[in-house]
């Protein structure tokens, strides 16, 4: 229980309503939930309420027993708390510090009203900020791109693991649409990438965040900013070998309750920013066709040979991982061109010295052996481990920049993002082993000025040419379990973390203070999300189908209208509508290590008994590798622990039929009481058909500028859109979009400006349900018709041939 300090916040008297006295108490201390009244031991008349960060009562005090109300605040925000309050002391007891209120309005960021207001002003004018200009009308308030409220700070890739990261900054105690005990607001993170050929979309990601107050942290610095990371997976194929590094432009834009648009770059948010930064791709497996254009690179004619193995010229040629380059190659390869100017010679015989110095056992035959192998190189190993001992924290090829907590409950990992700065001085190419950065990170969870060690990531570097002098972002990630570590919604749950960066050699395990020659640390503060502690006796299903279970409806088994996907924190439905589930649904939640677990599932609709689900899992380390899981014989798993199960999965269901069904997790364990859950499926695709009605019907020819017109179905028990359009070419058909079903609609398309061609109008139906527990994907149904535009007989006789058939005419000249 953390310590309570009391302060003294307004005057008040019994009868007041509970409104009243929110008023008296006044914000921003605190926000009430409930209040009630009774008399305390001694008979004096009192009213408590729980707040948000502090327990308040009401109470007779003082000589002239003048009715008071106080409120118990943490020890971490009492000197915040009474920044707000005028000073006024009260003899209640020696320990209390009181402060009476300060009325005077606290000065509110520029923006902090028209966030309040954000959807309402939207609505009445989309260019309000000055940041939709298409709209014609003019903005009232210029505003683009402010970051008072939150800021993007960094962006980083992880080629072993394949995703997108960035980390924002929530730097202020309000503005976010409610506190922790609310929906809040989101901060959504789209990402594009641009490999050579302009920015792509590469996906969309949201951060849930609240209005919590300021406050100081058990080392009397204050906990804002605090710092959140993001994600999206990103592993394009690379055909490109380690001789060719392929490094592309990574952008992600952050913007507060209005997403960013898809395949806009230049999107520019309200509030939030845009980040740019170069990442490194995974090298492409090397092929016989690399071997081959080796050869020839130099200059062996093999032609024959290249046309021969054509095609198998894309097949992977498996080899040995490449071993570390010793020594005497770090020297010459060091010694020479440009590289010479950058790495100084006790960087590439840092990892050497360090061995010696931290050898177990002190050993001068050792010292005798590297003094003699340096000397041969010309290198002085005195004057060596002399620079060696005198240089911390050196960052010139190096940098740690940023660490955020990313992830909802029970998928939390923290996120650690730097920059490798040079070309040379990491121990050779991709096609060498390279060197590691090191990234050990620790965490006060409890707040408590102690910082445990939790683990530490490598991430692989290497000598990188680029020809102009950007720096590469990389990030190191390592899972965390906070289960333990949670609490209620009321008070805030804020915690010291820190990132040490090492290059070549870990930092220290048992120091959190310790720098090496190479690197640096980074600290920030971090929100656990509320939560209720595990316990086995209690097994949970947290996610079904990639939604909470918390928003999913207990009677009717659909997503309730706010629901959001737990990864990545996207709406089910833009427009609040419920949601089925369909084919295969993954069950997801918290680990009890050393139980084993049973998910059944039963018809409910049908009134069907329980079946276990035997299906194997594929469950994913920390690291990135997967192994399988297999249940007994009786369907029990074995729960594994959070580092060897990251994605916290229990199961998989591949469901059938449109039922509702129940889906319960037993535990092995005497006493233990079953989670069940229902949940709607859906696995029926939706209705589609479309023709054309103009005089000359489907496939028929018909002269440029016709006005067709046509019927089209789209239906579904669990509709969710249709969209219209033609190909090879786009035109004006209407309607192009729609959110609700039609058994009988119409559409029309003037054909006044298209080319002419063969053409097919095509009708694309989806319905709401959740498929394969993924964002996005749903139960799709097509259907297409085709037609010929022509401007004379004349042309149709040259048509091409794809454009003839399609146009009806089987044996075009």
């Amino acid at each position: 229980m953390p310590q309570l300090i009391p302060v003294y916040v307004g005057e008040a008297v019994k009868s007041d309503s509970d409104q009243e006295i929110k008023n008296k108490v006044g914000p921003p201390w605190p926000v009430f939930l409930q209040s009630r009244h009774h008399l305390s031991r001694d008979g004096t008349p009192r009213v408590t309420f729980s707040a948000s960060n502090a327990l308040c009562s009401i109470a007779l005090v003082g000589r002239n027993r003048s009715t008071v109300a106080i409120c118990w605040y943490p020890r971490r925000f009492a000197p915040l708390a009474m920044s707000h309050f005028s000073a006024n002391r009260l003899p209640l007891r020696r320990s209390t510090v009181m402060a009476k209120i300060n009325n005077q309005n606290l000065a509110l960021p520029k923006g902090h009203a028209e966030r309040l207001q954000f959807p309402k002003l939207i609505a009445k004018n989309p260019n309000y900020f000055g940041n939709f200009p298409e709209v014609k009308l003019p903005p009232v308030l210029q505003l683009s791109n402010d970051t008072v409220f939150e800021e993007l700070t960094c962006v980083g890739y992880n080629p072993d693991r394949g995703l997108l990261e960035a980390v924002i900054h929530v730097k202020e105690s309000s503005g976010y649409s409610g506190n922790d005990c609310t929906p809040g607001s989101f901060e959504y993170i789209r990402f594009f990438v641009d490999t050579g050929g302009g920015f792509a979309d590469a996906g969309l990601v949201a951060i849930n965040v609240h209005d919590l107050p300021e406050a100081l942290d058990c080392a009397e610095q204050s906990e804002k900013a605090l710092s959140y990371s993001a994600s999206v997976s990103y592993a394009p194929p690379n055909a490109e070998d380690c001789d060719d590094p392929v490094l592309p432009v990574v952008r992600a834009i952050l913007s507060w309750q209005s997403v960013p648009p898809a395949n806009n770059p230049n999107f520019n948010p309200v509030w939030g920013n845009h980040l740019d930064c170069h990442i490194q791709l995974a090298p492409g497996p090397f092929t016989i066709h690399d071997l081959i254009e080796d050869l020839f690179e130099e200059g062996i004619k093999l032609s024959s040979i290249e046309k021969k193995y054509a095609a198998v010229a894309k097949l992977p040629i498996p080899g040995p991982d490449p071993e570390p380059l010793a020594l005497q190659a770090l020297t010459k390869l060091y010694s020479e061109g440009p590289a010479a100017k950058i790495v100084p010679s006790h960087r590439l015989g840092f990892a050497e010295v360090h061995k010696v110095i931290h050898a177990p056992a002190v050993s001068n035959q050792l010292v005798k052996e590297k003094i003699a192998e340096f000397a041969a190189l010309k290198i002085d190993w005195a004057q060596l481990v002399g620079v060696i001992e005198k240089t911390t924290a050196d960052v010139a090829f190096e940098q740690l920049d940023c660490l955020g907590l990313e992830g909802g409950v029970g998928f939390e990992r923290l996120v650690a993002t730097f920059r490798v700065k040079q070309q040379y001085g990491y121990s050779g190419d991709l096609c060498t082993a390279g060197s590691f950065e090191y990234v050990a990170f620790w965490a006060d969870w409890e707040d408590k000025c102690e910082y445990s060690y939790l683990g530490t990531v490598a991430v692989r570097v290497h000598d990188i040419k680029r020809s102009q002098p950007e720096d590469l972002c990389y990030t190191a990630v390592l899972p965390v379990n906070l289960d333990q570590h949670r609490v209620g919604c009321e008070l805030p749950k804020i915690a010291r973390v820190r990132a040490v960066l090492s290059w070549a050699v870990p930092t220290s395990a048992s120091d959190p203070n310790q720098l090496n020659t190479f690197g640096n640390l980074v600290d920030a503060h971090v929100q656990i999300r509320p939560g209720i502690p595990t316990n086995p006796l209690t097994p949970k299903i947290s996610i079904l189908g990639g939604i909470p279970t918390s928003e999913i409806d207990s009677t009717t088994g659909f997503t309730t209208s706010t629901a959001r996907f737990a990864g990545n924190n996207l709406a089910a439905d833009d427009y609040g509508r419920p949601c089925p589930f369909g084919r295969r649904v993954e069950i997801q939640g918290p680990e009890f290590f050393g139980y084993k677990y049973r998910i059944q599932v039963r018809d409910v609709s049908a009134g069907g008994t329980w079946q276990t689900v035997f299906n194997p899992l594929l469950l994913t380390r920390w690291d990135g590798s997967t192994y399988p899981s297999n249940p007994d014989v009786l369907g029990f798993f074995d729960y594994r622990q959070y580092d060897q199960n990251i994605e916290n999965l229990l199961g998989n269901w591949d469901s059938s039929g449109d039922d509702l069904w129940e889906v319960k997790i037993e535990i092995n364990l005497l006493g233990s009481i079953p989670d069940t859950h229902l949940i709607q499926l859906d696995n029926t695709a939706p209705v589609a058909s479309v023709d054309i009605t103009t005089l000359g019907g489907d496939c028929g020819k018909f002269p440029v500028a016709t006005k067709l017109q046509g019927n089209f179905v789209a239906l579904d028990a669990n509709f969710g859109s249709f969209s219209l359009g033609t190909l090879p070419f786009p035109g004006p058909i209407t309607p192009s979009s729609g959110l609700l079903p039609t058994s009988a609609g119409t559409w029309n398309l003037d054909t006044a400006g298209m080319k002419s061609c063969g053409y097919v109008v095509e009708l694309f139906v989806a319905d709401r349900s959740i498929v394969n527990s993924v964002w996005g994907a749903h139960n799709y149904a097509s259907a297409s018709t085709g037609y010929c535009l022509i401007q004379s007989r004349r042309w149709q006789t040259s048509l091409p041939a794809k454009a003839s058939i399609l146009c009806g005419d089987r044996n075009p000249a």
